[in-house]
């Protein structure tokens, strides 16, 4: 999971997203929204959106606030949730990214995300650690007759 999660605010314009992706590396933005209790997170915008609005809107206008593209609902997980879990409601929701919410708290707190990449990250270090263990299983037989030292 990525903790360090970038975010706006609704009123934020496409322009404004667009380069706090670009200037941070990365492919989302959390939206969140502003209440009388806080801050609550209510949509997504990725570079897949981004593309979509630039090639299908006529007269496109960087200035618009994010909320008119924001993909909502905003699908989410919670953090005690699964890797395996998390992987199913991505393929399920075609979805690429998975903000991670701690809903129990009002308003909701954002505590991360999780990317393809955060995935293939822990698949292979799931692999490496596998193999490392497996490593480890094939020390040579010690024969019986072998003992430990008693005193060093």
């Amino acid at each position: 999971m990525t903790k360090k999660v970038v975010t706006a605010k609704v009123t934020s314009t496409l322009r404004s997203v667009c380069k706090s992706m670009l200037d941070n590396n990365i492919g989302c933005v959390v939206i969140l929204n502003s209440t009388l209790q806080g801050v609550d997170p209510v949509g997504i915008i990725t570079e897949r959106d981004v593309v979509k609005l630039v090639s299908l809107i006529d007269g496109f206008n960087p200035e618009v606030p994010i909320r008119s593209f924001m993909a909502t609902p905003l699908v989410t997980a919670n953090p005690t949730m699964t890797l395996f879990n998390t992987m199913q409601i991505m393929r399920r929701k075609n979805i690429r990214r998975l903000p991670i919410i701690e809903k129990s708290k009002s308003p909701q707190k954002l505590v991360g995300i999780i990317t393809e990449k955060d995935i293939a990250k822990a698949i292979e270090k799931s692999r490496k650690k596998s193999k490392a263990n497996k490593r480890i299983t094939r020390v040579r037989h010690v024969p019986e007759t072998y003992k430990l030292p008693t005193q060093i």
